[in-house]
């Protein structure tokens, strides 16, 4: 995943025609990181129609630099949108509506997107594999729903990285939970060893829910994301470190592109950041 921070005459010209609203803004976490804005995306219009509202719920980016944002339509509850931009910020594709669920779950590899349809009620939630260029789902698996799969990180081709969030009711108490979601291309669900679960105790959050709101993998350490922090460990659950954002404005994903620089969105203004 390729990202050029360039602060150059195109990124100028881009900032120049924002309104003063949505100027270029700098944020510093608790342990000193400084995230400044990379673009705007997309945000419907004022007084939109009821039910055609499109919210950003999370992001992924390719080896080339392209951005994929998804929205979920209406009631963030079913359907949604998949907008691709290229490296200069410039929207090259929508998709059709989409069957995305909540829209959350969302990562790249290898030429695809891979999302989780994780409408309420079901049965089984559903990973779907996207292509990158067409933006149409190709191959579809089932999850079974009694996991409640949050986020996702792509480990490998047929190795997917879930996390789910227990309460302080669960036998184990609130925390995190990740599972290895094996996939083939011979068959239409996902493989499960409850061996291989990582347990995280205790949730992260300055909200009363402590929603998920985004989760990566880095070659070394795992990043689950909520309103105002983050908290990020190693593969084996070890060396947990709890990062204030420093803003009340809800996040709604955070990843690494090649570089190793953090990126992180909010919705309202959608506005990405990037590590300076």
């Amino acid at each position: 995943m390729s990202v050029l921070l360039l602060i150059s005459a195109s990124t100028s010209a881009y900032f120049s025609s924002v309104s003063a609203k949505e100027q270029p803004k700098t944020l510093t976490f608790s342990d000193g990181t400084k995230v400044s804005t990379l673009f705007f995306p997309y945000r419907d219009k004022a007084h939109v129609k009821k039910g055609t509202e499109r919210s950003l719920q999370g992001m992924t980016i390719d080896k080339k630099g392209n951005y994929y944002l998804m929205y979920a339509l209406g009631d963030k509850t079913t359907y949604g949108y998949i907008y691709k931009y290229n490296k200069k910020f410039k929207l090259v594709k929508v998709s059709k509506k989409l069957k995305v669920g909540h829209g959350q779950a969302m990562d790249y590899h290898k030429g695809y997107l891979y999302q989780i349809v994780d409408i309420v009620g079901s049965k089984n939630y559903v990973l779907q594999r996207i292509d990158a260029n067409t933006l149409k789902v190709v191959k579809k698996w089932t999850i079974p729903a009694e996991i409640h799969p949050n986020v996702i990180a792509m480990e490998s081709d047929t190795t997917a990285i879930v996390v789910s969030k227990t309460s302080a009711s669960n036998p184990l108490g609130a925390g995190y939970e990740l599972n290895r979601l094996h996939i083939g291309e011979d068959f239409n669900y996902t493989i499960r060893n409850p061996r291989e679960k990582l347990r995280i105790n205790g949730l992260v959050g300055t909200t009363k829910g402590k929603e998920i709101q985004g989760f990566d993998r880095t070659k070394d350490r795992y990043y689950i994301l909520s309103n105002g922090e983050y908290t990020s460990f190693k593969h084996d659950g070890s060396n947990q470190k709890t990062v204030q954002l420093g803003t009340n404005r809800e996040p709604e994903g955070l990843l690494f592109n090649s570089k190793g620089q953090m990126l992180v969105l909010f919705n309202k203004l959608n506005e990405v950041f990037i590590q300076k």
